[in-house]
Order: C-alpha cells, then sequence, then structure tokens
C-alpha cells in the first residue's frame, strides 16, 4: 500500500503562455526577440506551434505573430511531417500518432536559420479521483469550494507534472493558474493536491486535468514561474529556460494527460 502525504499548493503569481495567452519575460523593451511554442497533445493527436515576436513587458500591444515559416515535425519513426500554417503565426497538425516512450524532434527555419527542440513523451498518469470542500476566506483567498485531486506517482521513473484547472469548461488562465511540480518528494506515493487558487460556486463544474510534461518543458514552466514570484531573494535567470537550439525563446513539449469532471453542489 502507498504511504499517503498530502501537497498544499500555494499558488504565486506569473503570467500563463502560449495560445492560452503568450508572456514576454524579456524586460529590455528595446529588444524584440522571437519566440516558438509547440504544443504536442498525445490524447488529441494535435501539435500546434505558435511563432510570435515578445512585445514590450510593461506595454499593451498584442504579440505580433510571424508567418511563413517552415515547420516540421520529426516522428520517432524519423518520418519528417510538415506542420501547415493555419492562420497567422499558428501551424497545425491534428492527425499526429504518437507514442508514450519516444522522443520527438519539432524543427522550424525562419530566414535562413534553423531552430529545433526535442521532447521525450512519457507515460500518461491517472488521476485516482477529485473532491471538493467549502474553505472560508482569509488574507490570501476568497471564501469558496476547493477542488482536491489525487493520484498515484509511479515510482519506477522520475515525473513532472502539469495542473490544468476548467471552470464550466472554461480554462482558469488567469495569474493564479500555472500549477507545476516534480515528483522528487512524492516518488511513489498517493497525494492529495488541494488547488488553493480556483474558487468554484454551487453548481459549478470543474475539471482537473493532470499533465505529464517530460524535463525539459518543466525546466521551462518552473524557471517562468520563478522569474514571476513576488517572493524576495528568489533567483531566477533573465528569461525561462528554452529547449530550443540558436538561443530562441520558447519550448517544445510533448505530453500525455488525464482529466476528470465534479459537480459542485451545496452539502
Amino acid at each position: 500500500m502507498h504511504v499517503k502525504s498530502y501537497i498544499l499548493i500555494f499558488l504565486v503569481s506569473f503570467f500563463v503562455y502560449s495560445c492560452e495567452r503568450v508572456i514576454d519575460v524579456d524586460l529590455n523593451e528595446a529588444n524584440q526577440a522571437m519566440v516558438i511554442e509547440g504544443n504536442l497533445n498525445n490524447e488529441k493527436g494535435e501539435l500546434e506551434v505558435s511563432i510570435s515576436k515578445t512585445a514590450s513587458f510593461f506595454g499593451n500591444d498584442e504579440m505580433e505573430k510571424i508567418s511563413n515559416a517552415k515547420v516540421v515535425f520529426k516522428h520517432h519513426t524519423e518520418e519528417l511531417i510538415k506542420i501547415n500554417e493555419t492562420s497567422p503565426g499558428v501551424y497545425i497538425n491534428d492527425h499526429i500518432q504518437s507514442r508514450p516512450g519516444n522522443m520527438y524532434e519539432l524543427i522550424v527555419e525562419l530566414n535562413g536559420e534553423k531552430y529545433t527542440a526535442e521532447s521525450f513523451l512519457n507515460e500518461p498518469v491517472s488521476i485516482d479521483s477529485v473532491a471538493y470542500s467549502y474553505y472560508n476566506g482569509n488574507g490570501f483567498f476568497d471564501g469558496g469550494y476547493r477542488v482536491k485531486l489525487y493520484f498515484s506517482d509511479p515510482p519506477e521513473a522520475d515525473n513532472f507534472y502539469r495542473i490544468k484547472v476548467y471552470k464550466n469548461s472554461e480554462l482558469q488562465n488567469d495569474v493564479n493558474d500555472l500549477i507545476v511540480f516534480d515528483d522528487s518528494a512524492i516518488k511513489g506515493k498517493t497525494i492529495e493536491v488541494t488547488l488553493r487558487g480556483q474558487s468554484f460556486a454551487d453548481g459549478d463544474k470543474a475539471t482537473v486535468e493532470l499533465i505529464t510534461l517530460d524535463e525539459n518543458a518543466y525546466e521551462y514552466f518552473s524557471t517562468l514561474r520563478d522569474l514571476v514570484n513576488t517572493n524576495p531573494g528568489s533567483p531566477a535567470p533573465a528569461n525561462p529556460i528554452s529547449n530550443f537550439s540558436n538561443g530562441v525563446l520558447g519550448y517544445f513539449s510533448a505530453w500525455s494527460n488525464d482529466s476528470k469532471d465534479i459537480l459542485i453542489e451545496k452539502r
């Protein structure tokens, strides 16, 4: 029997990413940089790549999309698959057949430069169950229902996780919603995660998605989280750690996931 341990995740302010919201963490307003963000969803078989330029950190300008790039996905069978541009700066193929246990590569060519990144697709980790409890408000959180997530960490591998939360099918994508952690302190245990940053009311439907990342994608998101952590004295690099070559910002992540829904009902 697994020993049960409890994780209470206190969320900190940060900015979310990708097609959900592209972030700029380079405080040098004079220089624009290219950002490539690639996500391979193993469950849907969809690869989406966004290519854009950073905007001023302190400004309100929209991200400038970059078109006419050559985007290629390298399958574990060594097959090269072209990813077509479906809208300005967005390249999608929703017929990618991927399999956990394999390495995948994303190749982007633009203006004579070539950028490559690799990502290992891990096995999905199943959610055992979800539950909820009512919490009174305090100085940090408003009152409301908070969702709890239970899962068992596989002991045979190093695992890296992200949790996404949906309220009534809408992704919670505010500054409180980037939740990433590794299993260094929980390996092989049954885990309860209380999601303090997302509040629900009677009648809401909550959906919790447990995403299994590879280490490179985890490093990107964890350093992004550290960058915007308001805790004084927390060291962080100038930009999140990218797994792309040639100095470009961004990441390529192949990931597996599991999700569960629960209806919030007043007790």
